[in-house]
C-alpha cells in the first residue's frame, strides 16, 4: 500500500509538475499579447503636436519649395535658424551653375539628394536625427498657392482656407530682390504623418520612356490612342504623352497626389489661370463638370477653352490619392483630340498609391 501510496504521490507531483509547465506556456503567450505595443504615429492628435515652416519662391520657369516639419518643441527651438538660413537665399542669373545659392548654419549637413530634392539639409543631426529640410525645384505649373497651402495645412491637420482667408494664413516677403510666400502651421498632425512636398507622397514612376501600354505599380492598365507619343515623364508625373495633329501638339500628363490634393476648385482654377483666366466660384466650377466612367471609378471632367490655347482635364478620387489627367495645348489640336482623351481616361486602371 505505502507503494501504491507513494507511487500516486510521485505521479500527482508530476501531473502538477506537467500543469504549472502548461499553464507557464500558456501565460507566457497571453502575456506576450497583451502587452504587445502598437506602433505609435508621431503626428496623430494624442502625440505632439506638428508644426511646418515652409517658403515658396518663383523665380523664371521655376518654382522653389522650401519646407521643414516635425515635432512643435523641436522645430521651436529652430525656427529662427530657419528664418534666418531663408533670408539668405538667392538666385543667381538664368543659366548659371548652381542656379540657386544660401548660407546654411554651421550645425546644419547636407543631406542625401534623389530626383525630386534638388537639396536636403540634416537640421542639427546629433540632437535632432530624422529632422530635415527639404528644397524641392519644379516648374512654373507646380500648382497654385492656395493649394499648395491646403495641402501642407492638411499634412498638420488642419483644415483647408480660400482664396479669401490666403492672406491671413500666409506672408509674402522680398528676399534678396525675390517674393517669397513665408509659412508656418502648427497642428494635431496628420493622419499619415508627414508627407514629401509639393506632393504630399513621394509616387514611384514609371519609366521615363515606357512601351506604348505598359503597366507600373500604380498605373495597372490604360490604353494608349494610335496618334499619341509616350515621352519622358515631368517632374510630377507618371505617365506623359503627346498628341500629335498636322496643326500642332497637345501635352498629356497623369500626375496622382496623396489626399485631396488642395481641393477640385483650387486645382481647377490653377488650369484657368494657366490659360489667363479668372477664377471661378465653387458653384460655376461644378455646374460645368461633367462625369465619365473608368476602370477605377467615376472621373469628374472639365473642358477650359481660353482662346488660343484649351485644357481638358479630369480628376480621379481613389481612398487616399487624387489622380489628375491634362491635356493642355492649341485649342484647334484639343478640339480633335477631345474623343481620344475621354477614350484615354475611360481606359485607366489605378492603384490607390499610399498602400
Amino acid at each position: 500500500m505505502r507503494k501504491i501510496a507513494k507511487n500516486m504521490t510521485k505521479a500527482g507531483v508530476l501531473l502538477a509538475l506537467i500543469f504549472f509547465i502548461h499553464g507557464c506556456k500558456k501565460e507566457e503567450i497571453t502575456s506576450y499579447e497583451v502587452n504587445r505595443i502598437e506602433p505609435i504615429d508621431r503626428n496623430t492628435p494624442t502625440g505632439e503636436p506638428v508644426r511646418l515652416l515652409a517658403a515658396i519662391f518663383s523665380k523664371g520657369d521655376s518654382t522653389w519649395f522650401f519646407k521643414l516639419m516635425g515635432p512643435s518643441g523641436k522645430l521651436s527651438a529652430k525656427s529662427g535658424e530657419f528664418d534666418t538660413f531663408i533670408r539668405t537665399v538667392r538666385f543667381n542669373p538664368e543659366g548659371s551653375s548652381p542656379p540657386i545659392q544660401w548660407n546654411a548654419p554651421q550645425n546644419w549637413k547636407t543631406g542625401k539628394t534623389n530626383e525630386l530634392r534638388f537639396a536636403t539639409f540634416l537640421v542639427d543631426p546629433e540632437e535632432n536625427p530624422k529632422l530635415e529640410l527639404t528644397v524641392i525645384k519644379l516648374g512654373k505649373d507646380a500648382g497654385s498657392i492656395l493649394a499648395n497651402i491646403n495641402r501642407w495645412r492638411e499634412q498638420v491637420g488642419l483644415g483647408p482656407v480660400s482664396d479669401a482667408d490666403l492672406p491671413s494664413v500666409i506672408k509674402k516677403e522680398t528676399i534678396q530682390g525675390v517674393e517669397a510666400i513665408i509659412a508656418d502651421y502648427t497642428g494635431p498632425g496628420g493622419k499619415k504623418g508627414p508627407m514629401m512636398p509639393p506632393f504630399a507622397k513621394s509616387f514611384p514612376k514609371m519609366p521615363s520612356t515606357p512601351p506604348a501600354n505598359s503597366s507600373s505599380p500604380l498605373l495597372k492598365e490604360f490604353k494608349k490612342p494610335e496618334t499619341w507619343e509616350q515621352v519622358p515623364n515631368s517632374a510630377m508625373s507618371i505617365a506623359t504623352f503627346k498628341a500629335n495633329e498636322s496643326a500642332g501638339k497637345a501635352d498629356i500628363t497623369l500626375t496622382p497626389l496623396a489626399g485631396k490634393a488642395g481641393g477640385l476648385e483650387s486645382n481647377i482654377n490653377r488650369w484657368r489661370q494657366q490659360l489667363g483666366l479668372a477664377q471661378q466660384s465653387p458653384e460655376m466650377i461644378t455646374s460645368a463638370l461633367t462625369r465619365l466612367q473608368t476602370k477605377s471609378g467615376v472621373a469628374l471632367c472639365i473642358d477650359i477653352d481660353g482662346g488660343n490655347d484649351r485644357i481638358l482635364g479630369a480628376v480621379i478620387s481613389t481612398p487616399e490619392t487624387t489622380w489628375f489627367v491634362k491635356m493642355k495645348g492649341p485649342s484647334t489640336v484639343v478640339k480633335m483630340q477631345k474623343q481620344s482623351f475621354d477614350n484615354f481616361v475611360s481606359s485607366l486602371k489605378l492603384d490607390d498609391g499610399a498602400k
